[in-house]
């Protein structure tokens, strides 16, 4: 089995109050873990320190899912977004 570590330094949002913020910020952990625990292509080895993706637009309640697919499309070269 291999163990994926995402590090998140710094999520941006805006538009949303508090609440929703903290609420986009659950569902992208969770989405996450969800890709990641349901992988079944290869991943391959991490070539930077770091990433910096573009902005992604969403819908107020698909923030989380949008930023979660986007990341993990960088990370396992799926390009879903």
């Amino acid at each position: 089995m291999t163990r994926i570590e995402i590090v998140v330094d710094e999520l941006v949002v805006r538009g949303l109050d508090p609440h929703a913020a903290r609420a986009a910020a659950a569902a992208l952990e969770a989405r996450l873990a969800a890709l990641a625990g349901n992988a079944g292509e290869q991943i391959r080895a991490r070539e930077e320190s770091f990433r910096r993706l573009p902005g992604v637009e969403a819908a107020p309640g698909g923030v989380g899912d949008a930023v979660a697919n986007a990341v993990w499309g960088a990370v396992s070269g799926s390009g879903r977004r």
